[in-house]
Parts: C-alpha cells; structure tokens; sequence
C-alpha cells in the first residue's frame, strides 16, 4: 500500500506541479482540489478521488512536467519514509501514532523446521543435564514480535541538527518450538524464549541529506531486554542486557544495523547460564536487503564475541510476496551455530525452515 500512496503522491504533485498540465486541462486543479477538500479526514476516499481522476487524464497527450524544488523535496521526503528503517521506526517526527497501533518489531513467522543436531540433554556449567527429551529432527517454529508506542517524546528534544525524532517503545517477542511430528514423545512444545524489551528510539534528519555528516546513523536505540524461556531448573535460562544499536540506510535497498550489547550481571547461584557471553558474544549485526518493488527481502545475522574461544552464529532468510496481500509472504530461512534458542545456546547445530512471515 505504501508503494501505491507514492506513487499516487507522486504523480500528483507533478500534475499539480507543471503550468503545461493547468493550461491544456484547466479542469484539472479544480478536480485536484475538490478531492482534497472534500475527502480531507478521510484517506481511502480521498485516494479513490484521485484515481479516478488520473482514470479519466490516463488517455490525455503526455506534457513535459518541471518539478520546482519544493516539490521535489516532497517526492525526496516522501520516498525516505518508505525505506525500511523509516517504515519501522518512524523517524518522521510529526507521524502520529497511539498506544494501541500494534506493530511489528522483528519478524513474525510460522515455519516447519529441521535441526541437524538437537539437544536432547541440555546443561550449562551451573545446572546438571536433564533427562533425554529424545528430540525429533523436526518442529514447527513460529516467532510472533509486535511493539506499541508508548510516548512520542518528539517534541521535547531541543533545536539540533543532530537528533530529529525521539520515541519510546515498547516491544514483546516469543519464540516457540513444537515437536509436532514427535509422536512417541506425545508431541510436546519443547521450547519457548519470551523477550520483553523497552526501547528509546532516536531518529536522524527526515531525510538522507539532513544528516548532520554522512557516516551518522539514522537510526539509535536503547533498549534493555529480558530474555527467558520460562523453565523450571535443571533446564531454566535467562539473562538481561542493555544494548546500544546503530542503524544506517545505506541506500534504498540496503539497511544496516548494528547492536553491541552489555549483559547486567546476576548473583552467581542463581546464574543459569555463566558462560552464555562465551557463545552468544557482546552483539549482532543486521544486514537487510529489499528489492526495488519491496517483493523480495533479504536478512543476513551475524553474532560473534571475536575471541580466541570465540562460538559464532549465522542467520540468513529470505521474503517473497507472490500474493496479493502487502502482508503474507513466503519465507524460507538458514540458521547455523551455537544460541537456535535459548535453551541451546551452548549447543551447535543447523536448522532450515521453511514457510510464512506476516508483515515486515
């Protein structure tokens, strides 16, 4: 919908825009305007109006259209919010959002999975290894991350070419493993990773070219997570982190992101997991792909400690919308390395999955 409304935007401003347009159809700035004005709280009408206008010029001679500055400043505008970190952090800070707009953080996704190693006898250094849960090579993985708004603090920050929005957020993400194929073991949910997170987003210029200088980043949160799967002992992990992450739109189709983060430390007999920095590292790095047409996305995560005993992790998945819908997507994705889950962040292995996402 996002990409229709440019296009709409644009291609109304360059109508409105160019004199030879006025004087070969005078009508036309009248229709502009009266769709404007009578539809001006009611967006879907509105756009409607102006379809129907471009319907009835579709077949009119094409005229040389001279865009004036201000103009193209609006289509430039414009076009920066429908780049993906503008799309999910609301940089502009004028954008109205409530507490109840739900909306999602990372992905939400349903896929049949396999792992070429599970865990069947997980431990950690303080928590003696379980019984044999006999795992099956097979689980349905969903992840559901959603956020809300909680205060757009916007218009407390002062006069700077630095920083031009500030929000807070609040975000929820759960991480679920069903063996569903495991018939001998009465198919159990084998895992579930809760992470509540709350997060102070900081936004540069409303466009590219309003950074203060090129290598700043767009985009800055703060945020500090809880992450649990909420199991009793010998099998319970946690840990607590507040993390600093960096965010560039490196150009319209590429976004890089990257979070070091700090794990608040816990008294040591209550520790799940003392080693977890050992193989979950200090931080991630995102980078994301879109195509020109938003079908096709691309993830690549990578996490690493850059130690000499150092256990890294890899993620790549892949969108692709070839339905109607601007939301469902197929998806497909790779994971290899230690930290699948919570549960198995001592523990290497490969899992595929493949699938549907909803949303960003």
């Amino acid at each position: 919908m996002t990409r229709n409304l440019l296009s709409r935007v644009t291609c109304m401003v360059s109508l409105m825009a160019a004199p030879a347009v006025w004087a070969a159809t005078p009508d036309l700035a009248q229709a502009l305007r009266t769709c404007h004005t009578e539809f001006a709280t009611d967006a879907t009408r509105r756009l409607v109006c102006f379809d129907k206008i471009a319907a009835e010029y579709a077949s009119a001679a094409p005229v040389p259209i001279i865009l004036a500055p201000k103009q193209a400043q609006l289509i430039e505008s414009v076009t920066e919010q429908t780049r993906y970190l503008a799309r999910k952090w609301h940089l502009n800070r004028e954008e109205t959002l409530h507490f109840t707009d739900l909306e999602t953080h990372q992905l939400n996704y349903i896929v049949t999975s396999y792992a070429s190693n599970p865990n069947d006898v997980p431990s950690s250094p303080s928590r003696a290894s379980g019984q044999d849960r006999a795992l099956d090579h097979n689980d349905i993985h969903f992840q559901l991350s959603l956020k809300t708004q909680l205060k757009n603090l916007s218009d407390y920050l002062p006069q700077n070419k630095w920083v031009n929005s500030m929000r807070l957020w609040a975000a929820y993400t759960q991480q679920s493993y069903w063996q569903l194929y495991n018939e001998d073991q009465s198919r159990p949910m084998r895992e579930h990773n809760y992470a509540p997170e709350l997060i102070l987003s900081l936004g540069a210029g409303e466009t590219l070219q309003n950074k203060a200088w090129a290598g700043m980043p767009d985009l800055l949160n703060l945020g500090v997570i809880h992450e649990s799967n909420g199991r009793a002992t010998p099998i319970s992990r946690s840990w607590n982190r507040v993390y600093l992450q960096a965010g560039w739109q490196l150009n319209p189709h590429y976004t890089l992101l990257v979070r070091p983060w700090w794990r608040i430390p816990e008294n040591q007999r209550d520790d799940d997991n003392p080693d977890i920095r050992r193989y979950l590292g200090d931080g991630d790095v995102n980078l994301r792909w879109d195509n020109a047409a938003r079908t096709t996305a691309a993830n690549l995560v990578l996490r690493n400690n850059l130690r000499s005993d150092n256990k890294g992790y890899m993620k790549l998945d892949v969108q692709y919308k070839p339905f109607v819908s601007e939301s469902l997507r197929l998806y497909a994705m790779l994971a290899t390395g230690y930290g699948v889950s919570l549960l198995d962040y001592n523990h290497a292995q490969t899992m595929l999955g493949i699938g549907f996402t909803i949303g960003d």
